[in-house]
């Protein structure tokens, strides 16, 4: 259900490559302006080098961003699918970690982690089904 446009379709691939712009420029400002927020809502130590591991993570995760809003603004359809076959690939990996670390240390950030993660990978696999 969480995959549907209003209309009952399933999302296209512009709106969901749309959609994960949005998502990941908002984790992108939080990991590269805020790091200690994020650390210490995981339940991690706060030092340089996590913080350091953090604004890398947000290094990758801009570059992912960037390749959506890029495939989503153009009319190339081999574009959108590799911009969406990239992320669902990344979700995937972020998926299963953040289902471990939920499992592991049920920390509040852990769950939304994954929550948001398991949202993108549902949506890229939508659109990448339906193929429109």
């Amino acid at each position: 259900f969480f995959f549907l446009s209003p209309g009952g379709r399933v999302m296209h691939k512009s709106t969901t490559l749309y959609t994960i712009t949005a998502a990941g420029s908002l984790y992108t400002a939080h990991m590269l302006l805020a790091p200690r927020f994020y650390l210490s809502q995981a339940k991690i130590d706060e030092n340089f080098d996590t913080i350091g591991l953090c604004r890398g993570l947000g290094g990758g995760i801009i570059g992912l961003t960037s390749m959506a809003y890029m495939a989503a603004k153009s009319s190339s359809e081999e574009l959108k699918l590799a911009a969406l076959c990239s992320g669902a690939t990344a979700f995937v990996a972020w998926t299963v970690n953040n289902a471990y670390i939920t499992y592991t240390k049920a920390s509040l950030q852990a769950k939304s982690d994954l929550a948001c993660s398991a949202f993108c990978l549902g949506i890229c696999t939508c659109a990448l089904a339906a193929g429109k």
